[in-house]
């Protein structure tokens, strides 16, 4: 009988030893810093956690410290998060750019332009505007929906691991703690470094990188669960009197400074049940994304250095097992999409937003082919940035779309800069203004205007009129008018130089899309030539003619300059239906075409272009050459001159390895013209070798050539711009 007892009292009293063992166990916070490219080295703290069956009970985070924290706490294992951080495109992400295929193609006719990537605004009181920030994050919102699921919870307290992230109030100064609302906006506001990314609008507050305020939030992970707090402190030594000598560096300890100030009370607090992780980055920066794998690794090894305070925590593995259970039964699970709607905007007509958007209700939300048809819009031009939300409603998951325009916009200017010489003979070079005014009224129209000086003068300017609210069709009335020196070669000396220009006017209708744009209309022409220097080979004429150009466009290029990969080509046509006494009716008719394609870790490119006359025309109507840097490279600019003529070129261009966006390169080139007046010329096929270093600068692509040919003749390039 008392054997019984004893076994009734033990079972009675076990659950309650069990209870009290688990009470014994301290909840533990995680606090994760803020630090750049650094705090990828959470992730390696996290393994090491992992790896000791040391739980997490609560995790608060700061800038970089909030993203790895976020993807933590909805579910993610270190591993997983480690492939996703590896396998980004983080030069893509903080590029700001939208991938070249998604641009609209009246965005991708203005690379020929060379222009500079700065793009200012101009108010209607002729005030210069600029953007607020540096860097767009539309790409990084990509990046944080998918690490975090495309989630959405009610509150932060709600997901595996209970979450808050650290933000600034721009507007007051004060610490903004986000504990609920959507996961990805939280993470967006708490690394808004100011001037680098964009201020996050939410609840009427304006907000930006919490490491402003709290880089190392402690006293928050004790006030939402912890009894002992795990902290990594990923933030920036200050620099030493010795390495601060330029305006950068000053700016760069101001603002390490700043940080310190609020991180030592932090730390301060900190007791002997504490842990304080510190790992050591030795030349890692905090710019350096793209060495994910060092950055993670130096996580590891400091938190093994901090082991055995680390242990104190880790807990039996049935026990641990039991929290992974408790944290995946709380894991997101894709819900239905119930209610889509768009913020309110200014200039844009919002529903070039409600027509493009192709979200259906009623089904999961597609998060894959929703960031396309954002990326898509994005690259119009019209946006600073596409944000969304996610929340939940009664019904599931409820949509808002955000777009905020442009502050600087609607008005545009860009300029560019294009010179060149093949120290001989042709030193050409032009400077380039462009001004774009979009949406001058709720159909979408644009007007662009381009003005250029130097070498070659041009002024362009066309109203571009949408017939419709995101309808491809269009009405484009236009004037355009290019000057330029047409010189005239015989038996390789350049010996006469006459001045050339043409004014067109015109309407063309048509439809256009991002992959290309077909236009028809009626053009009147003006074309005169003069004698400037030499003899007069050719007589001075002034002539006019009217009649009908159509021109097909396609360009999916990847690049304009050194694409790997796409097509694009240009098929035109144009019929004079009546002129003055000096010309007769007659067509031009050309094409233009240029494919890519990838070749081991370089690209071949393949150019073809060619251009044909009927009936009784001159060689002044549509002067075309060849000769020039990449158009028959060992003949001089403008030595082959025609309205009939071929070309063909194929370039291969391989990454030197040396410098981002740095090439070399080789191509072979054929061309001739046809019914010049220097037979020798234009009686034969002619070929260039050419061979190149090059790079992709931010001025636009620079090129060092040498060329040889079939004239027998060395020729050398220095190129700036684009081609001429």
């Amino acid at each position: 009988m008392r054997c019984v007892s004893v076994i009734l009292m033990v079972i009675l009293i076990l659950p309650w030893i069990s209870l009290a063992a688990e009470a014994k166990r301290p909840r533990i916070g995680l606090v994760l810093g803020g630090g750049g490219a650094r705090g990828l080295s959470h992730v390696g703290v996290l393994e090491v956690l992992e790896k000791n069956r040391i739980p997490v009970d609560c995790i608060v985070g700061t800038s970089i410290g909030s993203l790895v924290g976020a993807g933590y706490a909805v579910g993610r294992t270190p591993q997983e998060m480690k492939e996703h951080i590896q396998a980004a495109d983080w030069s893509r992400m903080f590029l700001a750019r939208p991938p070249r295929k998604a641009y609209p193609f009246r965005r991708k006719q203005d690379d020929s332009l060379s222009m500079l990537g700065v793009e200012v605004g101009l108010s209607d009181k002729g005030q210069i505007l600029l953007p607020r920030s540096a860097i767009s994050t539309q790409e990084i919102e990509y990046f944080l929906r998918t690490l975090t699921y495309g989630s959405t919870y009610p509150k932060f307290d709600n997901l595996p691991t209970p979450y808050r992230a650290i933000a600034t109030n721009l507007a007051n100064g004060e610490m903004v703690v986000l504990g609920n609302g959507d996961l990805v906006t939280a993470m967006r506001a708490s690394m808004a470094v100011p001037g680098v990314f964009p201020a996050v609008p939410s609840e009427g507050r304006l907000l930006a990188d919490g490491g402003l305020v709290r880089n190392l939030p402690v006293d928050i992970a004790r006030q939402l669960c912890a009894d002992v707090v795990i902290v990594v402190d990923v933030s920036s030594a200050p620099l030493q009197q010795d390495e601060i000598g330029s305006i950068f560096s000053v700016m760069d300890q101001y603002t390490r400074l700043m940080m310190i100030q609020n991180v030592h009370p932090q730390l301060k607090s900190l007791t002997g049940k504490d842990v304080l992780i510190s790992p050591v980055f030795k030349d890692l920066g905090s710019t350096d994304f793209g060495k994910s794998e060092p950055l993670i690794q130096a996580g590891s090894e400091a938190a093994l250095k901090a082991l055995p305070g680390l242990q104190r925590y880790s807990i039996p593995e049935s026990e641990y097992a039991k929290w992974k259970v408790d944290r995946e039964k709380k894991k997101y699970t894709a819900k239905s999409l119930a209610k889509v709607s768009v913020g309110e905007s200014g200039w844009v007509n919002p529903q070039t937003l409600v027509g493009d958007l192709k979200v259906k209700t009623g089904e999961v939300f597609p998060i894959e082919s929703f960031h396309d048809q954002l990326m898509s819009l994005y690259a119009t031009g019209d946006y600073s940035q596409l944000d969304y939300e996610l929340h939940d409603g009664p019904l599931g998951q409820e949509l808002l779309v955000l777009p905020i325009e442009k502050s600087w916009g609607p008005n545009y200017l860009n300029f560019g800069l294009s010179l060149g010489t093949d120290f001989e003979s042709s030193y050409p070079w032009n400077l380039t203004a462009m001004y774009r005014r979009t949406w001058v009224n709720s159909l979408g129209a644009e007007w662009k205007t381009i003005l250029q000086a130097g070498n070659s003068s041009r002024f362009n300017t066309e109203f571009y009129q949408p017939l419709g609210v995101g309808k491809s069709g269009f009405v484009a009335p236009h004037f355009k008018y290019y000057r330029l020196p047409l010189a005239i070669w015989q038996d390789g000396e350049e010996v006469a130089k006459y001045r050339y220009s043409k004014l067109t006017a015109g309407v063309d209708i048509g439809a256009g899309s991002r992959f290309g744009e077909l236009r028809f209309g009626p053009s009147y022409n003006v074309y005169r030539a003069s004698q400037s220097i030499g003899p007069a080979l050719l007589p001075d004429s002034r002539t006019y003619d009217y009649g009908l150009r159509l021109n097909l466009f396609y360009d999916q290029l990847d690049n304009y300059f050194f694409p790997t990969d796409g097509q694009s080509f240009d098929l035109y046509g144009y019929y004079s239906l009546g002129a003055s006494e000096d010309i007769k009716n007659y067509g031009v008719y050309g094409l233009q075409f240029r494919d890519a394609f990838r070749a081991g870790k370089g690209a071949v490119q393949i150019t073809v272009k060619g251009q044909t006359s009927t009936g009784d025309s001159t060689v002044l109507a549509d002067v075309s050459w060849l000769g020039g840097f990449l158009n028959l490279s060992s003949f001089h600019y403008q030595e082959l001159i025609g309205d009939q003529l071929a070309y063909g070129s194929v370039q291969y261009y391989h990454p030197t390895g040396l410098l981002s966006g740095s090439y070399w390169g080789v191509a072979a080139e054929t061309g001739r013209v046809f019914n010049y007046f220097d037979e020798r010329l234009a009686d034969d096929w002619h070929y260039s070798g050419t061979m190149y270093i090059a790079y992709d600068s931010f001025l636009g692509p620079m090129y060092f050539a040498t060329a040889y040919g079939d004239n027998e003749v060395w020729s050398f390039y220095f190129m700036l711009g684009k081609q001429f």
